[in-house]
């Protein structure tokens, strides 16, 4: 198979898939004495049982239990090492063989999530043994540094050895051209550079590493916050004004191959562990972590670590790697820390804490739907739209979902029996996970068509080489002393009695042979001598290293004495923690019932108060209403009267006129206008009726009389006239006394309305203002969060808001209302007034007058006191309101 550019290609088999294998541990408890809510049964299956006090989750009196299922059930006595073993050393397999590979843990808050995979020095994690797995693994066969290089693409390009040289030189050797970097970016919170201090390292080894590869290891550590993405290793830039300025979120985007990676995300090439360590506490100390009521240091975000294993085939020669992209193949590991879900009402979280709980149980929610949508889609064969965009965190691993890789999980349980609620939503959860299915991928294989073995043949020729000594004739070989008696004896064989050549070798042979022995007898005796001082000095040391030793020893014990005591002290510190703990939780369930019951009793003594307001309000409505009642009924009685006696008034009145007409008539008759005397005329019989004047000869109405009579009968019929009319403006005002609104003697106006009590609601955080114009209100009650119970005794409502203009000052409303109560005998706010207040800065420049400035004035003549000072004189007709003013002054 040709592995692609950039990372290894997907390959998926429909006909193989393998679900998402889900693991479950269990944290051990601090007290073994506290009672639990879940119980191993087997290497498999958990029970979870809830506490006897939880009454949502009994019935009839009897708890109900739960089974779960798990790939393996780690109890509270297994180790790191046994959870390693089981969960990440196939996905470090699966790693150099060329796949990717995801795990996550997941779990409620304090569950023990951060702990399984960094965990301690002296007892390591996930992460820390998959990157001793993985150094261990591909020792002696890493590429030099700078050799793959990241294309900023999610891929990586290959370098010579050439460049990759000029690059170290660059970068490593030559200190002038090294970028700065952030001061704290590689050092502890104390101020110290991370140091591998009593680490224990994981000697495992994964078998069948292709030796004919050269590997590179790259490490990148991200985290999703508040649902951004920022990089952990970035180097934050630097602001001579304001500093280091804040890191920027970064954005998702797919490669060639559609995989999803974090675009210009920095990673490091790491050449062993501990370089890889040292990036991990790099990024954790800007990992952001903050206390809760849960936990003391709560993630607060979801962190990634990403382990990258470029490997590319070797040339034929086996010295360099292979100059070609299209060879190198990329597997990932991405270690993913999930933030733990909580509910708000246990960790008494606010502000920016309440926002990233939000965050963070959305992320997860949404995690849920995209594995519940890919269950059903699997099992009813339907296409349904998983939404992997509502979250960063699960756009980002789709691809591993979509069959580009293994998925593993870890659930943490905290096994508190106040954990149940939380656990049972995380158990429903791992259950759906499990039911998940994902392609199995298949190995990578590097068939390139060259003789394998290269690397190994390349180092048999390098050793062959070496050994190969150099011909230098004018360089002598120095021979080592040799502790010899020379060559051996001659021959002593004598021919006859003279042979005296024989005799005197003999005798040479021997002399020389003497000496020999002479100077090893003074070597030895020499060396003898050195190794005699050389143990003098030996034992002289020992004994001085023996005593500090034995002042060390006691100086030690004293410091173990002293840390046994601190270990009491801090036992009885925490024992003491724990019972103030235990009396603190008593308090608070003790102060949480008597809130209760306060807040009962306050709902009830409002309900008393509502009731009564409310039978008030009824008795002084139908106090009105007969009130009311009444006096229409008097004013009836009173227009009736009026009308029955304005009638006998009229016809009394009547009778009077036409008796004065009578007697009018009688004196006119008896004077005559010449001076004589004439008989008056007989007057015709009259009879009176009302509104009617009837006639001895005809009858006729009073609207025509005055029209053919006498002028006697004219005098008396206008009269009656007038009478009429007089009567009938009597009717008619009594008709418009009628139909006007009788004015109630009885209603007024509260004397207590002119005291307003003013509601002056100010939020939190509001900025006071000097201004010049400030609300003034002689009664008020200042609040900064509205209550229903507030509203009941003020008359007057203001609201403060603050705003921004359009100049950028700052702006203050006050909103004012009035609070009038409501038939159901609530209070509502009806807003009539809305005040503005700024503040301006008045200005340097002074305000000039248009009185004329004098000539002979020296001097600044915008100013007051000298104007004030200095009259003008006036000229023509103002002359003497001129010299008026100035005598003024």
């Amino acid at each position: 198979m040709k592995p692609q550019r950039g990372k290894t290609p997907k390959k998926k088999n429909a006909a193989q898939t393998d679900p998402v294998e889900v693991y479950c541990r269990i944290r051990p408890l601090e007290n073994p004495d506290n009672p639990t809510c879940i119980k191993a049964l087997s290497d498999s299956v958990v029970q979870l049982i809830p506490a006897l006090n939880n009454e949502r989750v009994t019935r009839n009196g009897q708890a109900k239990e739960y089974q779960y299922t798990f790939q393996y059930v780690f109890d509270e006595y297994s180790s790191q090492k046994k959870i390693f073993d089981y969960v990440a050393m196939p996905l470090m397999e699966d790693l150099i063989n060329g796949k990717n590979g995801l795990l996550f843990s997941y779990g409620i808050t304090s569950s023990g999530k951060t702990y399984t995979m960094t965990g301690m020095p002296q007892d390591q994690g996930i992460l820390p043994r998959c990157l001793d797995v993985l150094f261990n693994s591909i020792e002696g066969l890493q590429a030099k540094k700078y050799v793959f290089k990241p294309d900023r693409m999610n891929g990586y390009e290959v370098h010579s050895e050439v460049d990759a040289m000029i690059e170290r030189q660059k970068k490593d050797i030559l200190p002038g051209m090294t970028t700065p970097k952030t001061p704290s970016s590689a050092r502890h919170r104390d101020g110290y550079e991370m140091e591998d201090h009593g680490r224990v390292e994981d000697g495992d080894r994964v078998d069948g590493v292709d030796e004919d590869n050269n590997y590179t290891v790259f490490v990148s550590y991200t985290e999703i916050y508040n649902n951004y993405v920022y990089d952990l290793l970035e180097e934050l830039p630097w602001d001579p004004i304001v500093g280091y300025k804040p890191p920027q979120s970064k954005l998702l985007r797919t490669d060639c191959q559609d995989t999803m990676y974090v675009m210009n995300c920095v990673e490091v090439e790491c050449k062993s562990t501990q370089e890889a360590l040292n990036i991990l506490y790099r990024g954790q100390k800007r990992r952001k972590v903050a206390h809760t009521a849960l936990n003391a240091e709560s993630s607060r975000s979801h962190s990634i670590f990403n382990i990258r294993l470029v490997q590319a085939p070797l040339d034929p020669r086996g010295e360099e790697v292979l100059q070609d992209a299209d060879k190198v193949c990329i597997s990932q590991l991405s270690l993913v820390d999930l933030a733990g879900s909580e509910r708000c009402h246990r960790t008494g979280n606010m502000g920016d804490r309440l926002k990233e709980a939000g965050n963070i149980n959305q992320s997860l929610m949404v995690l849920k739907t995209c594995m519940k949508l890919l269950r059903e889609n699997q099992k009813n064969n339907e296409n349904k739209m998983v939404p992997y965009r509502d979250s960063k965190l699960t756009h980002l691993f789709k691809n591993y979902f979509d069959g580009d890789g293994k998925v593993r999980m870890i659930v943490c349980i905290n096994p508190r029996a106040e954990e149940y609620d939380e656990t049972i939503h995380v158990m429903k959860f791992a259950e759906l996970t499990q039911e998940v299915m994902v392609a199995r991928s298949e190995q990578v294989k590097f068939d390139i068509g060259l003789t394998p073995g290269r690397r190994r043949m390349n180092q048999q020729y390098q050793e062959a080489l070496a050994h190969i000594p150099l011909i230098d004739e004018e360089v002598p070989v120095i021979q080592p002393m040799s502790y010899s008696m020379g060559p051996s004896f001659p021959s002593l064989e004598v021919i006859h009695s003279r042979d005296d050549y024989t005799l005197n070798q003999l005798q040479n042979f021997l002399e020389d042979r003497y000496k020999r022995r002479e100077t090893l007898l003074m070597d030895y005796s020499r060396k003898q001598e050195q190794f005699r001082s050389q143990l003098v000095v030996f034992e002289k040391e020992y004994s001085a290293a023996k005593f500090k030793n034995t002042e060390l020893q006691a100086s030690l014990d004293k410091k173990e004495s002293y840390i046994q005591k601190l270990e009491s002290r801090l036992r009885s510190i925490d024992k003491k923690n724990e019972e103030m703990t235990k009396t603190l939780k008593v308090s608070e369930r003790d102060r949480r019932e008597l809130d209760a019951k306060l807040q009962d009793k306050n709902v009830k003594i409002r309900q008393e108060r509502s009731e009564k307001e409310r039978l008030k309000n009824d008795f002084r409505n139908r106090l009105e209403m007969n009130n009311q009642h009444w006096e229409k009924n008097l004013v009836k009685e009173k227009h009736k009267i009026e009308s029955e006696f304005g009638g006998q008034i009229w016809e009394k009145q009547k009778k009077l006129n036409l008796l004065r007409s009578i007697v009018n008539d009688k004196d006119a008759a008896v004077e005559e206008p010449r001076g004589g005397f004439r008989t008056p005329a007989p007057k015709p019989r009259t009879y009176t009726t009302p509104g009617k004047i009837m006639t001895a000869k005809s009858e006729t109405d009073i609207s025509s009389v005055g029209t053919n009579s006498t002028p006697r009968t004219r005098t008396a019929t206008g009269t009656v006239s007038s009478a009429r009319a007089a009567y009938q403006q009597r009717i008619a005002t009594s008709q418009a006394t009628r139909n006007t609104p009788v004015y109630n003697p009885r209603h007024r106006r509260s004397r207590s309305s002119n005291a307003e009590i003013w509601l002056d609601h100010k939020p939190a955080g509001n900025v006071e203002l000097d201004t010049v114009l400030q609300p003034k209100m002689k009664k008020k009650k200042s609040v900064t969060k509205l209550e229903v119970k507030d509203t009941k005794e003020a008359s007057k409502y203001c609201l403060t808001h603050q705003q921004m203009d359009s100049g950028g000052e700052l702006e203050t409303r006050l909103v004012k209302g009035d609070v009038m109560p409501t038939a159901g005998g609530g209070t509502a706010v009806v807003f009539t007034d809305v005040e503005s207040l700024k503040q301006k800065s008045p200005g340097t420049r002074k305000r000039r007058s248009s009185c004329p400035q004098p000539t002979d004035y020296e001097g600044d003549w915008t100013d007051t006191e000298d104007r004030c000072r200095v009259a003008i004189e006036g000229h023509g007709k103002k002359r003497s309101r001129g010299t008026e003013r100035e005598s003024r002054v």
